[in-house]
C-alpha cells in the first residue's frame, strides 16, 4: 500500500512540475462601460458610442430566432479618431484601426437583457468587454 501511495505522489509531482510556467503571450484587459465611457489601452482607446438596435429575444418568451444587439464602437489612438465599427458579437478583430497585430474583442456582453413588456432606455445600457492583444516576444 505504501508503494502505491509513493508512486501516486511521484506521478502527481511530475504533472505539477510539467505545467507551463511561462507567461501568456496575450495581454488581456476587461472593462464595463456605459454609453460614452472609454476603455484605455496604452495610447489606444475604445469608446462605447451607442446601441444601434437590440432585437434579442426577451426573457420569458419563446422565439424562433435569438436576435442580436448591434452597438457602435469608436476607436482612438493618441486622442485622434481612427474610425468606428458596428459590432454584433465576439472574437472581432479591431487591428485595422491600430497599427497592432492580433488585437481582438474576445468577449462582448450588453446589459441589461430585454424583458417582456419593458423598454430599455439608452442610458440603461452597459457593455462588458474583454480585449486580447498579442504580446511580442522579441
Amino acid at each position: 500500500m505504501k508503494i502505491c501511495i509513493f508512486f501516486l505522489a511521484l506521478f502527481q509531482s511530475v504533472f505539477i512540475l510539467a505545467q507551463d510556467s511561462e507567461p501568456s503571450n496575450y495581454n488581456m484587459q476587461d472593462a464595463t462601460l456605459c454609453i460614452g465611457d472609454i476603455m484605455q489601452l496604452d495610447d489606444k482607446s475604445i469608446k462605447f458610442k451607442k446601441v444601434i438596435s437590440d432585437s434579442r429575444c426577451p426573457k420569458g418568451v419563446t422565439c424562433v430566432w435569438a436576435g442580436e444587439v448591434k452597438i457602435l464602437i469608436e476607436f482612438y489612438e493618441q486622442g485622434k479618431f481612427k474610425g468606428d465599427k458596428i459590432i454584433t458579437g465576439s472574437n472581432i478583430s479591431i487591428e485595422e484601426f491600430f497599427n497592432v497585430k492580433d488585437l481582438i474583442i474576445k468577449t462582448l456582453v450588453v446589459y441589461p437583457y430585454p424583458e417582456i413588456n419593458e423598454k430599455i432606455s439608452s442610458e440603461e445600457y452597459s457593455l462588458s468587454l474583454k480585449i486580447s492583444e498579442r504580446v511580442s516576444t522579441d
